[in-house]
């Protein structure tokens, strides 16, 4: 059979001012494509489904239309496991009742890890969301040890697992965890500060295949222990030159390929010229932007017309007219503290206005705003 591995959805994770899901509901119609072209067989979710355990009504709809979209319209099983980001609980809630639609969702660890059954009986997947060494201490009593590593507690649980594998053919794990020497991205924030629980991928050995997810890079750390990556990039730099997609496994064989997908809003690094940009604005509208103008200053008039010409622009630096520095967007709470006469200049600079007023002008300017003033005020 095939499976389809996935994970890292991080659904109604924010952007900016906004959020990703006209993103995110594309690679939902990507997966459907997928499992639909590839005759995928299952579909496995290596946790981190939402972004936050605080669900917005948005985000549970992006999931609702995700979840019928594979169990009920293509008709396949999905299994899906709880990472860091995800509220466990939450997840799993109606858990058992989803179930008879063949979605299975587990939260939280278990002792007994109870597998899911695939074809007939001959496939196991063994779920493991997200755990710490405490909740194997919980869960598993007679290892004992106060000082348990996270290596070791996940010996303890793939131990017990591999008591019972020899009742299938074929044994994957899936789960949701940090393995030793993967290759981070910028939009990897916990796993950043997570190092010491990172595990040796030999901690999986005598498995078919591990499906993981937490790294938002597509990679392989051994012959069948991988990680699917992210399907959309969540961060610039690195990210932005990665190739998104799902890993497909095939049971019988045990040959994996990655299929990559399209992506909706690809993020883009520019830094030029306020006039290489605008030359280049059709190829970069569509884009998530993170953009540095070399010859302005990131002022309020800059930032409107950068605005309003990319509709997913998302980071805004400019190059400040009295330090030469690039600076980001200025805030309002700085705008305020400007006088009317900063503003000014501040005008002519991000406008590419090489006058500098002299004195007497900027004493005729600071003249007419304060009739204006005394005007609004009457």
């Amino acid at each position: 059979m095939i499976l389809l591995h996935t994970s890292d959805w991080h659904i109604g994770m924010p952007v900016g001012n906004s959020n990703y899901r006209e993103d995110q509901l594309f690679f939902v119609s990507e997966l459907v494509r997928v499992i639909r072209e590839e005759h995928a067989d299952a579909v496995l979710v290596a946790g981190d489904v939402y972004d936050s355990g605080k669900v917005s009504g948005e985000a549970i709809d992006t999931w609702n239309r995700a979840a019928t979209a594979v169990c009920l319209e293509c008709g396949i099983p999905m299994i899906v496991i709880a990472g860091n980001h995800d509220s466990p609980d939450r997840l799993a809630s109606c858990s058992e009742l989803l179930k008879k639609s063949r979605l299975y969702i587990y939260g939280r660890l278990k002792n007994p890890v109870e597998p899911v059954e695939l074809e007939g009986g001959r496939v196991a997947v063994w779920p493991l969301p997200f755990f710490q060494a405490d909740a194997v201490r919980a869960r598993w009593p007679e290892a004992g040890g106060e000082t348990m590593t996270q290596t070791q507690a996940a010996a303890i649980v793939l131990d017990s697992i591999r008591e019972r594998t020899g009742a299938y053919e074929r044994n994957i794990v899936l789960a949701h965890a940090l393995v030793s020497n993967a290759e981070l991205s910028d939009s990897d924030r916990s796993a950043r500060i997570g190092g010491a629980s990172a595990i040796p991928a030999s901690v999986f050995d005598g498995f078919d295949y591990v499906a993981l997810g937490h790294i938002h890079k597509p990679q392989r750390m051994n012959s069948r222990v991988r990680y699917s990556g992210s399907p959309m990039a969540y961060s610039f730099g690195a990210e932005e030159r990665q190739e998104k997609g799902f890993v497909l496994l095939n049971t019988e064989s045990g040959a994996q390929r990655f299929v990559p997908i399209r992506q909706l809003h690809p993020h883009r690094t520019v830094e030029a010229s306020y006039g290489e940009i605008l030359s280049g604005q059709k190829e970069l509208e569509r884009c998530w932007l993170n953009l540095a103008v070399t010859d302005r200053p990131a002022g309020p008039e800059l930032s409107s017309e950068m605005r309003e010409r990319f509709p997913y622009l998302t980071f805004l630096r400019g190059r400040s007219a009295e330090t030469g520095e690039m600076t980001g967007e200025m805030t309002g709470e700085e705008l305020m503290k400007m006088s009317d006469t900063d503003i000014l200049k501040q005008f002519l600079a991000e406008t590419g206005n090489s006058m500098t007023p002299t004195e007497r002008q900027l004493a005729w300017f600071e003249r007419i705003m304060l009739e204006a003033e005394r005007e609004e005020r009457q």
